[in-house]
């Protein structure tokens, strides 16, 4: 009778630690917020507020130049670049933001962004660093007209060029939207080797979406690149598109990201 108790209770004691140490585990796991996008004008991500502080936590993001080891420049997130409403896409208590870049004021030609989450004293590394690198057109961001201010005294100003991509350039938001991937496996699209348009689908062109919201053909701009509304599929719904990959692995390493999507305006 004493040996059956003595290894019930150590069996109730395996039991609780294991408990434990999964509530710890998951605790330990629970994401804090995370960068989602970094293009030529804006710094975007997500935070989740302690529910059980007074303070209001902010993000302070942490700019790296050239492959330098130490941050070019540290910026807190001013609250007006927060937004409640878009938060919700991430969870109760999570608020978006969007900080609008200056890359120009900082120099060098490639960046890694990294982001803390701040609250007190307490500063906790946000989930993922981007890294972004200027397209070679973007790099030259100004060019030089002359006026005349007086009879043969000419006057040179600088007037600012807009940012291309690919002979397009950025148009008006179309919003935040979740992106994932796929390819042209059995398991992504049945390997039919087209797209619902009728096209050879193409990486880093060809994209599935609701065509209720973006029409096929429509053109956007994610990130640095331009794609075209191309194909459709069963889980892409409202704002959701399923950039294509050449390959399965591709496709699964690229996950899931909240990007903000642009309108493509032909130059």
């Amino acid at each position: 009778m004493r040996k059956k108790s003595g290894k019930l209770l150590l069996m109730l004691c395996v039991t609780l630690l294991c408990t434990l140490f999964l509530s710890i585990t998951a605790l330990a796991a629970e994401e804090k917020g995370a960068l989602t996008a970094v293009d030529g004008n804006h710094i975007t991500g997500w935070l989740k507020d302690n529910a059980e502080s007074d303070e209001t936590a902010a993000v302070e993001l942490h700019i790296y130049k050239d492959g330098a080891a130490k941050a070019a420049k540290v910026i807190t997130v001013p609250e007006e670049s927060y937004s409640e409403e878009a938060g919700k896409s991430y969870g109760d208590g999570c608020r978006a933001f969007d900080y609008k870049i200056n890359w120009e004021e900082i120099g060098g030609s490639a960046y890694k962004v990294e982001a803390c989450l701040v609250s007190g004293d307490e500063k906790t590394l946000l989930t993922g660093s981007l890294e972004y690198k200027p397209a070679p057109e973007a790099l030259k961001k100004t060019e030089s007209t002359s006026e005349e201010i007086g009879p043969g005294i000419p006057k040179k100003e600088e007037k600012p060029v807009e940012e291309t991509f690919g002979g397009y350039k950025k148009g008006e938001s179309l919003g935040i939207f979740k992106t994932t991937g796929y390819c042209g496996c059995s398991k992504c699209s049945g390997g039919s080797g087209l797209t619902y348009s009728g096209t050879v689908p193409q990486a880093n062109h060809t994209i599935s979406a609701d065509i209720t919201i973006l029409p096929l053909g429509t053109k956007v701009i994610i990130g640095e690149t331009v794609y075209t509304v191309e194909d459709i599929g069963s889980g892409v719904d409202g704002h959701t598109v399923d950039l294509y990959f050449s390959s399965h692995q591709e496709a699964l390493d690229y996950g899931v990201k909240k990007q903000e999507v642009f309108q493509a305006i032909a130059e």
